[in-house]
């Protein structure tokens, strides 16, 4: 797993227990896990936990029918059960991320998990991350999505190399809101290759071959700064 939606932890955390739960609502019997899958630590001593997460929710299922001859269409609705499901990593007071917005069920159940601690989702300020990086030496920014600008292009993303730097883009990003940050640059010794979302998203790319606790280490190292609550 090395891309996800974040969530901040917040409260007193405790080792999360694995939990299932079944329960009866309208005659419909409904289950819900919440499965501790692996945990190590962190260089700092810190833990990190990873596990997968899934629910059973009922949705509006739409039926379409053509009649042969006449060519008459008929769309019924109907309710249907349906599984929802995520993987996880949480790092205690600090971050828990999803596999995609579709698994941010996995907050609440958390909450559950630990009583005393829940998680509310994060937007990342990508100005301030671009400001911290994009000058640096060695680091390449090759993805820069911005909006809030005035002007002919208002919104947008601009790819290449070194774009803040680039001579007809880069005023334009400057003054503008950043709401995608793609970056390449070393971190530990490595060649990281990483995109981000304001929305609170953040996928590395390179290296591809990550376990759970590298990419925890590179949130915990480089994004966690950059997170606050959505309000």
């Amino acid at each position: 797993m090395q891309a996800g939606i974040l969530g901040e932890v917040q409260g007193d955390f405790e080792d999360p227990q694995s939990f299932h739960q079944t329960h009866h609502q309208d005659g419909t019997t409904f289950t819900r896990s919440f499965q501790i899958r692996q945990n190590d630590h962190l260089e700092s001593g810190i833990p990190v936990y990873q596990g997968e997460a899934a629910i059973e929710v009922v949705d509006e299922s739409q039926t379409v029918q053509i009649d042969e001859e006449s060519g008459n269409i008929s769309v019924t609705s109907a309710p249907e059960r349906r599984g929802k499901y995520t993987r996880f990593i949480i790092i205690p007071d600090n971050i828990m991320v999803v596999a995609s917005s579709d698994g941010d069920f996995a907050f609440d159940l958390l909450s559950e998990a630990v009583p005393s601690a829940g998680v509310l989702q994060s937007k990342l300020d990508l100005n301030s991350f671009a400001e911290d990086y994009y000058s640096a030496d060695g680091v390449d920014p090759w993805q820069v999505g911005f909006f809030g600008n005035i002007g002919q292009a208002e919104k947008g993303i601009v790819y290449g190399e070194d774009v803040f730097n680039d001579s007809e883009m880069g005023d334009l990003l400057e003054r503008s809101e950043v709401n995608q940050l793609g970056l390449e640059y070393e971190f530990r010794g490595e060649t990281v290759k990483m995109t981000s979302a304001r929305s609170g998203y953040v996928e590395v790319y390179n290296p591809s071959n990550w376990d759970y606790t590298e990419y925890a280490q590179y949130l915990s190292d480089e994004i966690s700064k950059y997170t606050t609550t959505r309000i």
